[in-house]
Parts: C-alpha cells; structure tokens; sequence
C-alpha cells in the first residue's frame, strides 16, 4: 500500500483504514480552521461536525464505562452511509487551500443534514448494539479522544522531549499512550512509568549521568546486537528501572501509561551481502583512530542500513509477549546504533533473552537494532496500535515529536545525509500523526550525555516549542458531544 498525504481513493469503502485515515485528516483540518475563525461557526455546530466525524470512524471499541465488556465490533454499513456523505461533500472543502472563513461558511451550510444523518446512525447504534454498549459509552467514543504520544529518536537532540512532555503536564494532559524509537524511547520510558511524573525529577536524574554510567569502550560479545565500537551497558537506567525489595527489573506490562517501543530487526540474507568492514567494526585500520573519528566514520556509512529489503520495524509491546520485556533491555536495543552502540541484555536477563531469540528466529534476522533505521518517528506503528486496543479507546490524537530535522550545522556536517534519509521516512508517518511537532532548538545529536546545563537548557527549548503548539493540542482533545441527540428516543429490547 501506497501512503500519502493526499486523497486516497476510494474513499468510502467501509472499514479502510484509508478512509478512516482521511476522516482523521479531516476532523484535524477542521479544529485548525475552527481556531483561526471560531466566530464562523457556532460552537454547537462545531462540535456536532467534529461528532459526526468521530461516529464515522467508528470500526471497533470496548465500552469504558463497561470494564469487563468484550471489544464490540461495528457493522461498517451501518456507519457507511455518514462516512459516506461526509467523505464526499466536506473532505477535499476541509482539505483545500481556502481560507478558514470559506471552510466554516460551507460547514455551516451543511450543518443541518449532517446533524440528522449523525443522529441517525448513533440511534440505529444503539438500537442494533443495544445489550453490548449504551449512548454514554458511544458518546464517549465518538466524541472524545485519547492522547498519544510518538515520541522519535535522535540521540541527544532529544532531551527537548522532556520539555515538551513536562508543557503537557502543566497543561493537565496526561498521555494515555506512548510510542517511542531510541531517545523517544529512554524519554517515553520515563514519563510512562506514571501517569503523573515529574518530568523535572527525571532531567535532575540524567543531569547526575557520566558517559560511564551509560557506555564503555570495552567489547562485548555479540550474541542478539550487532558489534559497535562502544557497549551501551545503560547500568544507571537498570538501577533507575528496578522495583520490589529484590529490585528486580520493570517490565514493559508495569507502566501506567502503555508503552510501545520500536526496534529495527536486521534481516540475515541482505547483511551478510554486506563488506567485512561493514559486519566487523572492530577490525582494520579504522581501529587505530581516536574513538571520535572512528565513531564519526561509522555514522557517515550507516545509510546502507537505512533500506527496506535490509531491516524491518518490530514493536515490542504490541502484544503479551513482548510485553514481558525488561523495559531497559527494551530501550536499550531500540537505542543501539549499528556498529556503534552494542546493547546485550545482561546474563539474568531471563525472559528477556528468550523473547529476543525467539524473535530473531522467527523473523530470520541477524541482529536487532536501533529502531531509528527502520521507523525514526513511528506514528504509524502508533495508529496500528490504537486499532489494536492498546488504549481505552479506538478514537485517537496522534502528536509526534521529531527532534532530527535537517540543519546545516558546521560541526556535525557529517550527519547531513543521514537526516535527509531520516526525513523521507516522514513521508509515511505524517499522514498517520495529527500534530508533527519538530524541533529546531535542540542539542547537538552527539550530545548524548549533557551537562546539567545543556539539559536544562533542552528541557526549557522543549517547553517552549510546546507551548506554541498547546492551543490545537487542547482543543484536539477537547470532548465533543452532539447537539440534539438527547432529544432522540432510543428503543430498548
């Protein structure tokens, strides 16, 4: 399948992801429109529009205010005829370049007869689903959605996240849940281990770190990564991440907040076609350079990694098996740069060594890698997510944060062609994210291990470039309800 951030055809063919893809994009297009001239279209109208949209989504749910009901599968030609109708007068007015006043004066327009059709179809709902959910926990589905985070890597360039994670705090928005690749995933680590951390308590915890704490130059044989030129060891993040008064490790399945993380399978066939210097870093003549040349020259060829027949994106999490995962062992493999940063779950890493070499065999690979090779900012594997119940809800936002963007900096020059390869990923993943926030204020991605200064300084350029984006990430969230459904019977069995 093709993606793009275009119309895709056809789109109205019930339970698409396409078509859900383009209602998404719509609802996003009209809150945009709705905050540059909210006074074009009453708020009730607005929020019946936004309804509407919501409703037309509809594929799949588990009712919140029922715990123990099963996942309730909706009839898509039930749902059709809104998707439809919606799909065909409002998506490419929404989607044009015209202004906000001539989106808003044409939804205003057709206010009356999606108002109706949207009624409609929640009472034909209700009255089809009538022992599985009521019209509290469709309203809640339709009408209100969760937040999640996707969170990409980037190497030091990412501590803005914790700024930007510590906005939404302040904001009162918890995440409800995270999807994270490299830093994304050590910063998302750290804000899904409670709903209300402090953001703040984590940054004073990195600002402690030296590079010993996280890395040594020391070897370490190759058993699940491939050889780097540094052992990515993360021992303060295993101190950090243990709990119980035998401090065991915590598990992928003990965060408060689910917490997906994303790993880059390298697939045997294509890496053994590679040059010998490729597959040991630890030999020839390279090794004779100073650790920053030898680290600098691996970087500039890591492109031949960053191709779809050489790796595969594998999230951990997704399902109960890999949910039992040590978190840090997962970030860690997530974080290992190929040929760089060697990452190696310890000896009592038990279950979490039987799951990645069960991966590896299944998947037929070599090595398991930074997930930045495959899927830098992963908000497609976020949606897929959602669509697979990782939330209490099916109805999502999709914010994601991208700290790798291309910049001409004199010093990491180097880095340059590796960004731009980065960056044709996006192409995927933004028509699955409704807010793509990108950083431009942020540390040097070979910063791994900061002063306490530069981090502050991170966090605060995070912060800030949150807050800008604050207004649309509220009223995204912003619950919904629609006007005149109250005054609708609903037949009961």
């Amino acid at each position: 399948m093709t993606e793009s951030d275009s119309p895709i055809e056809p789109l109205n063919r019930a339970g698409d992801e396409r078509s859900r893809l383009a209602l998404q994009r719509m609802e996003r297009a009209l809150v945009r429109a709705w905050l540059a001239a909210s006074d074009q279209l009453p708020d009730a109208d607005y929020q019946t529009l936004r309804y509407a949209i919501g409703l037309a989504r509809l594929h799949e749910f588990a009712p919140a205010n029922q715990p123990d009901a099963a996942d309730v599968r909706i009839d898509p030609q039930t749902v059709l005829p809104l998707r439809d109708w919606l799909l065909t007068h409002l998506h490419d007015l929404l989607r044009s370049p015209t202004s906000a006043v001539e989106k808003l004066t044409a939804c205003r327009e057709a206010i009356h007869h999606c108002r109706g059709l949207a009624i409609t179809v929640r009472r034909q709902l209700l009255d089809t689903h009538v022992d599985a959910f009521d019209a509290e926990a469709l309203d809640r589905e339709a009408g209100q959605r969760a937040l999640v985070v996707v969170a990409g890597g980037g190497g030091g360039a990412g501590y803005v996240y914790s700024g930007a994670f510590a906005r939404l705090d302040d904001a009162g928005l918890i995440p409800d849940y995270i999807v994270g690749n490299s830093i994304g995933a050590i910063l998302g680590l750290f804000r899904a281990q409670r709903r209300h951390g402090d953001q703040r308590e984590y940054i004073e915890f990195a600002s402690t770190l030296k590079k010993r704490d996280i890395f040594t130059p020391s070897r370490r044989r190759r058993e699940f990564c491939l050889g780097g030129l540094l052992h990515l060891h993360l021992r303060a993040l295993h101190r950090r991440m243990s709990v119980g008064p035998l401090r065991r490790p915590l598990r992928l399945d003990e965060m408060e907040i689910p917490l997906d993380i994303v790993v880059a399978g390298l697939r045997r066939r294509p890496y053994e076609k590679l040059g010998a210097d490729m597959r040991e870093p630890n030999r020839g003549p390279q090794r004779f350079l100073p650790m920053p040349l030898r680290v600098a020259a691996r970087l500039t060829r890591l492109l031949q990694f960053f191709r779809s027949d050489m790796v595969e994106p594998i999230v951990l999490g997704r399902d109960t098996t890999t949910r039992a995962v040590h978190a840090v062992d997962a970030v860690g493999f997530s974080a290992a740069v190929p040929t760089i940063l060697q990452y190696e779950p310890g000896p009592t890493a038990g279950v979490t060594r039987e799951i990645f070499a069960e991966l590896m065999y299944r998947h037929e690979l070599t090595a398991i890698v930074d997930g930045g090779v495959a899927d830098n900012v992963p908000a497609r594997a976020a949606w897929r997510g959602i669509a697979a119940g990782r939330a209490r809800t099916r109805n999502a936002y999709y914010l994601a944060f991208d700290c790798f963007v291309p910049r001409l900096d004199p010093k990491n020059l180097w880095l340059w062609p590796i960004m731009q390869t980065v960056q044709m990923q996006m192409r995927v993943n933004r028509v699955y994210a409704d807010t793509m926030v990108r950083f431009h204020r942020t540390l040097s991605p070979m910063n791994i291990v900061p002063q306490a200064d530069a981090l502050q300084m991170a966090m605060g350029w995070g912060y800030e470039q949150m807050d800008t984006q604050l207004a649309e990430v509220q009223e995204m969230m912003r619950p919904v309800r629609l006007d005149g459904a109250a005054d609708v019977p609903v037949r009961r069995a």
